[in-house]
């Protein structure tokens, strides 16, 4: 199945699917800026934790947040010209919400093991929240990898679209919100050495989250008994 050329409905669709990253992003950093911002009393690791994220959601994200803003702000300026868009210029904002979904993913896991930094019920909120983006970064990145770079099928194998069937973008995030769902079963398969690898990796990530959920509820259970 050779890989379709992008039309500016395609690119639309794409850019759609960046910006609602964007503000996911920018939900999930002020609602932790918001609960650091108000915690009282830190000391030793948990005051320099703090610190550190603090550094982070006061400096580095707000100008990102500036620059994907302007860029994502720009691009339909340029669609809307009826003219198409290189790839780069959806693989850079791409790139960088592929790095936020890691370093977010490495926030919440750790703060499970410094419970002083934020209470249990905003942490657990801030899981919540941390879902959507996920899945949609997750999604991005399986098409990315496989519908935009390639043959569809050729790194990634969707057990749950019908083998003759036409691989659609939305056929990956449907396919990444069920292996979530189903708390791991596959839905998705690499084909090649990529694939396998993506796709441990996500499966990997989907079990903490998994894991790190289940240990707040138990951390805030026990702080109301």
């Amino acid at each position: 199945m050779d890989r379709p050329t992008p039309s500016q409905r395609d690119q639309i669709l794409e850019w759609a699917v960046l910006l609602s990253l964007y503000l996911l992003q920018v939900l999930t950093s002020e609602m932790l800026r918001a609960a650091i911002d108000h915690t009282q009393g830190d000391r030793g690791l948990d005051r320099t934790v703090s610190q550190i994220l603090l550094l982070l959601l006061n400096h580095l994200h707000p100008a990102a947040m500036l620059i994907f803003g302007i860029w994502l702000g720009l691009m339909p300026l340029v669609l809307i010209g009826r003219r198409r868009l290189s790839r780069w210029a959806f693989d850079g904002p791409g790139l960088w919400f592929s790095i936020r979904l890691l370093l977010e993913f490495f926030t919440i896991n750790a703060l499970i093991f410094r419970p002083n930094i934020v209470a249990p019920q905003v942490l657990l909120a801030q899981i919540v929240a941390y879902l959507p983006y996920f899945i949609i970064a997750w999604g991005w990145i399986f098409q990315r990898l496989d519908w935009v770079s390639g043959q569809p099928g050729a790194v990634l194998q969707l057990t749950d679209v019908h083998p003759d069937q036409r691989i659609s973008r939305f056929d990956y995030f449907h396919s990444t919100v069920n292996m979530l769902l189903n708390k791991g079963k596959q839905t998705i398969n690499g084909v090649n050495r990529t694939g396998r690898v993506v796709v441990l990796i996500y499966m990997g990530m989907v079990l903490s989250l998994y894991a790190v959920a289940l240990a707040r509820i138990l951390q805030l259970s026990r702080s109301m008994l």
